[in-house]
């Protein structure tokens, strides 16, 4: 009896949730997008996983992955970035003493995806603010908690409305509660990192913190209230040791992460030259959220992406999604992926998939798992570089056809280059593109499965590249 109340319950919530959703269902595709440009000027695409997700409770706090499992990511999938976790309890454990073996393990897997071409987003990480409810992130000695009681919960986000972890997260995020050490410290912490690493070829740069939330009352106000002054003081601190790297920034992950507008505002780089800022939001349905599995529902979808198109116009800043995934052995889940693909496709420069593991109900990799038609959908052609702006770009699964539409700049000399999985394209491709061949010519390299396409122009032009599977 109690499990169908619960279900009535939640789809109660759920058809409320529907109906002030729909209201903010479209979205158009976000041609003026901004983009990480690499050393050569090409705009960067960037496909890949959150790659060490079991760090959270590895002694250790690197996780699983070793360096062939790096290797696989790029040579048998054709990803070139990954998010890598980064526990504040790894960094400093005790209060002030910073663990420099942690940093030696680090830097051993930044040097693997180096020398594999792997993008690295150094990512803050945490969830119920530590290990002690369950999640991740702070050490116990920035674990003040009022004395309120703890009783693990399932799922797990429930664990977000237990007295301990409330008065835990309103501790560090309040300062007017009188701990202002604790994001003092936080601060210090993540310029520590960044000093470590802020000129290792791999890094790209660092997510500040991961799915900052409140789950009170002042929820709604928490962004405008705590993450933005938060972010007003970490930036410039970064900045004062570190002025190239990328920073990346989350919103609220409670309603952003589901398709509400965040009320984030408008951050400041303080580095010479144009900002490096990039908007690093989640994307949870509420379907999702709500009823565990994705209910055939693309209006949730929809409405994420018209909610992050209003913000990062805002913003103007590169968008790029930090997290998005389900349980890949549920029921619509290669439909969900499929249409967040296609949606990412056309309003992201990339995105991090959730996550890479082994055994585990999530993850599409396993070699000998029945869920690859989940690993087939998100291993897909997309252009990792490209010498210009793009226009757009996208995969049609059903004819293999994939396009991309750019304005190129002659002043770069490199190549666009566009990975194509060998499963798509078996027999070869056939190639158009609409200018004269006197302006461009191909590489093929088949060991990164990457095609290359060198323009020659001496001016802007625009270019339109189909590829489609070879006629028979």
């Amino acid at each position: 009896m109690k499990n169908n109340r619960r279900k009535i319950i939640w789809s109660g919530v759920l058809l409320l949730l529907i109906i002030l959703t729909i209201r903010n269902c479209t979205y158009t595709e976000n041609s003026n997008r901004k983009f990480i440009k690499d050393k050569e000027g090409r705009a960067l695409i960037l496909h890949g996983v959150n790659a060490n997700a079991d760090a959270k409770h590895d002694s250790l706090r690197v996780g699983w992955p070793q360096r062939q499992d790096y290797a696989d990511l790029t040579e048998k999938w054709g990803f070139n970035m990954v998010r890598y976790l980064v526990l504040w309890d790894g960094i400093e454990p005790q209060q002030g003493q910073y663990d420099t073996a942690y940093f030696d393990r680090i830097k051993e897997r930044l040097d693997w995806c180096q020398e594999l071409g792997l993008h690295v987003v150094l990512d803050m990480h945490q969830d119920l603010y530590a290990l002690r409810y369950g999640g991740d992130g702070a050490p116990d000695w920035a674990i003040i908690d009022d004395g309120e009681p703890f009783e693990l919960q399932t799922p797990w986000e429930l664990n977000y409305r237990q007295p301990a972890v409330i008065a835990s997260i309103n501790n560090f995020w309040d300062k007017s509660r009188g701990h202002t050490y604790l994001q003092e410290h936080y601060i210090k912490a993540v310029v520590e990192l960044v000093k470590q690493f802020k000129d290792h070829p791999a890094v790209i740069g660092y997510d500040l913190y991961n799915e900052p939330t409140m789950a009170t009352k002042e929820a709604f106000a928490f962004e405008k209230r705590y993450l933005q002054p938060f972010y007003e003081d970490l930036i410039p601190a970064i900045r004062k040791v570190d002025s190239e790297n990328w920073i990346f920034y989350e919103p609220t992950a409670l309603g952003a992460n589901q398709g509400l507008k965040s009320r984030l505002g408008i951050l400041k780089d303080f580095r010479p030259g144009e900002p490096r800022l990039a908007y690093f939001p989640h994307i949870y349905t509420l379907d999702l959220d709500v009823n565990g599995k994705y209910i055939g529902f693309p209006v949730f979808i929809s409405a994420w992406a018209a909610s992050r198109n209003i913000e990062v116009k805002r913003q103007n800043a590169p968008m790029l999604v930090g997290e998005f995934g389900l349980n890949v052995k549920e029921p619509g889940a290669n439909d969900y992926l499929r249409g967040v693909m296609k949606m990412l496709d056309k309003t992201s420069s990339g995105w991090a998939y959730w996550a890479y593991m082994k055994n585990d109900k999530w993850s599409p990799f396993d070699e000998n798992d029945a869920s690859h038609a989940a690993r087939d959908i998100i291993v897909r052609p997309y252009p990792q570089c490209v010498a210009g702006q793009p226009v757009s770009y996208g995969y049609d699964p059903d004819e293999n056809k994939f396009w991309l539409n750019f304005v190129s700049d002659a002043n770069i000399k490199a190549p666009t280059e566009i990975y194509l999985p060998e499963e798509d394209y078996p027999n070869g491709w056939d190639l158009d593109i609409n200018q004269d061949e006197k302006y461009w010519y191909t590489k093929w390299d088949e060991n990164r499965r990457v095609f290359q396409v060198f323009t020659e122009a001496n001016e802007s032009m625009e270019f339109e590249i189909t590829i489609k599977p070879k006629r028979e």
